[in-house]
């Protein structure tokens, strides 16, 4: 009895392998079959990420661009209003690309000025553009407003996104010799050269300069441009602002943007 029931499983063990290895045969002759002759080619419309795409259907051979679906909108920090003359403000307000993998090659933006009843009563648009992951300053410098503005807002809209490998990173601007002083009767500013650290040239930068006090909170803003801005070149700046109270001269941040040629 033993030595039939060892016989029979001997038999099915056998079967079992045979047929596992006719099976692998035959799904190994009909994968090759359907790779090679049946399977639909590569397209930007069939809802995959193949053929070297950066998302599905979008980026690499594709014509759409790929954007995150979860793509956080530029962000509004504080903005400051100081009072440069009778009915006349500077406009200072940061601005963050949290997106690491993104940036905006421009937007549009509104600084929007309203009434005690928060009424819209001056508008002052413009664009800009933003790096992936990118903290930067705008400025609205010595913009006439009317007397009963109660508060300010600043919204940016319409991005245009592209993949931060084709915008690049945020330009390496270098400052040296920085100095804050008086430069007339009415005037205080800050001057000393940028150097361009980075591979690419510039039609035009924005050197910006916040004035601080003591406490680091800014009590004055201003810009000046510079123009044709080559690889590893140097050059001489100088931002004007008219006379306030309570400035730190050692206090002065100043900062550089511009998109490369």
């Amino acid at each position: 009895m033993k030595l039939f029931y060892n016989d029979f499983m001997s038999r099915v063990i056998k079967q079992v392998v045979y047929g596992g290895v006719y099976l692998c045969i035959f799904f190994g002759i009909a994968a090759w079959v359907y790779f090679s002759y049946l399977k639909p080619a590569p397209t930007c419309f069939d809802n995959m990420q193949n053929q070297g795409e950066q998302g599905i259907d979008c980026g690499g051979p594709c014509a759409k661009v790929c954007t995150p679906t979860d793509i956080q909108p530029i962000t509004v920090g504080n903005i400051e209003t100081f009072t440069t003359s009778l009915n006349h403000v500077t406009f200072l307000a940061s601005l963050t690309n949290a997106n690491q993998d993104f940036a905006a090659r421009n937007f549009d933006y509104s600084f929007d000025l309203h009434d005690a009843t928060g009424t819209v009563i001056q508008s002052f648009s413009g664009q800009s553009f933003i790096y992936a992951g990118e903290v930067k300053f705008l400025i609205l410098p010595n913009m006439e407003v009317s007397s009963s503005v109660s508060s300010v807002t600043l919204t940016a809209i319409n991005p245009e996104w592209i993949n931060s490998s084709d915008f690049g990173s945020a330009p390496q601007f270098v400052f040296r010799n920085e100095e804050t002083k008086i430069m007339s009767s009415s005037t205080i500013g800050v001057s000393g050269t940028v150097t361009n650290e980075d591979v690419g040239a510039f039609s035009k930068i924005t050197v910006v300069a916040i004035f601080k006090d003591a406490e680091g909170s800014p009590v004055g803003a201003s810009q000046t441009e510079l123009d044709n801005i080559v690889a590893n070149g140097t050059y001489d700046f100088s931002v004007i602002y008219p006379s306030i109270q309570n400035v730190d001269f050692a206090a002065t941040e100043v900062e550089a943007y511009g998109v490369r040629e």
